[in-house]
């Protein structure tokens, strides 16, 4: 449901964009169609909110750092969804255009939205990147400042919007009652930035003497945590096989009766070793059967880029030799980066043991 929810959230997207231009004299069908769009956004949106609830809520939570900054974002991710749906509204949105109120939406969006699972993201995968663990009182210190500085910062706004305070200003009269609106914002601005320098405080600290994480130092059950920390650049000696959801779980739950092979203690598999390469499996039953040759690294999709660059931009300026050259080097690339080469197509069953 979650997956299907965010495709059904990019394609709304195509139309939802228009509601920040309902006050710049579009037509009333217009109006209506890209109103009726963002409104229903709200739908599968909500599906993901309940989605991430319920896997909470069905699980056995740990209160970590990782987990502090993903729970902060679901309630982050609900304002800015909230206060996003109001602007369907062709009337209300009227009322809100160019005011703090779309401020404070954005930034929810931007910055409660993104900025806090990632954090949490490098908490959680930093000590396989690094081998080793972030101070976890220091972090839960880092999401407590940032978590209450940026609300304190931009949840205001909606207040100071909804009052009138228009954004790109920097002054406005005395008498308007913005004044403490502005100077709780300014203070949540900087106690935010103090919690970001926390973050940092805290890699920089960790990565020189923070505790050695193990292989798995958060008990989880996927595969990037069956290798060392940080793992090796070939991450797998023999490409492990699997048989449930949660193969380093499997023992403990009893979810198979075949015991998973994981990682470099496989006691027989296909070594990939010989470059770029990886298995393919029968059709029935996934079982690996072939070694196959990937392609090697290449500079032709940087090259169709830059064609793709001067064909549009000779559109754009209405140069027509420029677009007919950018239009040839795409259809040139094209042809030599899809031409089959012989060396990728090979393969070799061999099993190793």
């Amino acid at each position: 449901m979650v997956a299907i929810s965010t495709v059904a959230t990019m394609v709304l997207g195509f139309g939802v964009w228009v509601h920040h231009m309902f006050a710049t004299g579009l037509p009333v069908m217009s109006l209506a169609f890209f109103s009726a769009a963002s409104f229903v956004i709200a739908v599968p949106s909500a599906i993901g909110v309940f989605a991430w609830i319920a896997t909470i809520w069905t699980g056995k939570p740990q209160f970590t750092t990782p987990f502090l900054f993903f729970a902060g974002f679901i309630l982050l991710f609900v304002i800015g969804g909230v206060s996003g749906f109001m602007t369907a509204s062709v009337a209300l949105d009227w009322q809100l255009t160019d005011t703090y109120f779309v401020v404070a939406h954005l930034h929810y969006v931007l910055l409660g939205i993104n900025v806090f699972p990632v954090i949490g993201g490098i908490h959680y995968w930093f000590p396989k990147m690094s081998g080793r663990m972030l101070d976890e009182r220091l972090g839960k210190w880092t999401f407590w400042v940032m978590f209450i500085g940026f609300n304190a910062a931009f949840f205001p706004m909606h207040i100071s919007g909804l009052m009138g305070m228009p954004r790109r200003i920097y002054t406005y009269p005395s008498g308007m009652g913005l004044g403490w609106l502005n100077l709780l914002s300014s203070v949540g601005a900087f106690v935010f930035a103090a919690g970001a320098l926390l973050f940092l405080i805290n890699v920089a600290k960790s990565l020189r003497a923070g505790a050695v994480a193990g292989d798995n130092p958060w008990d989880a059950p996927t595969l990037e945590w069956a290798t060392t920390s940080p793992p090796p650049v070939y991450n797998f000696a023999t490409i492990p096989q699997i048989a449930s959801r949660y193969p380093l779980w499997e023992d403990r739950l009893k979810e198979s009766e075949e015991r998973s092979v994981v990682g470099d203690a496989a006691p027989d598999g296909m070594v990939l070793d010989r470059g770029k390469e990886t298995i393919g499996v029968t059709l029935l039953d996934a079982e690996p059967n072939v070694v196959l040759k990937m392609p090697g690294d290449s500079i032709l999709p940087f090259l169709l880029s830059v064609g793709m660059m001067l064909l549009f931009f000779g559109m754009l300026a209405q140069v027509i030799w420029l677009m007919v050259f950018g239009l040839v080097c795409e259809i040139v690339i094209l042809a030599v980066w899809l031409t089959p080469q012989p060396h990728v197509a090979e393969e070799r069953v061999e099993v190793y043991e």
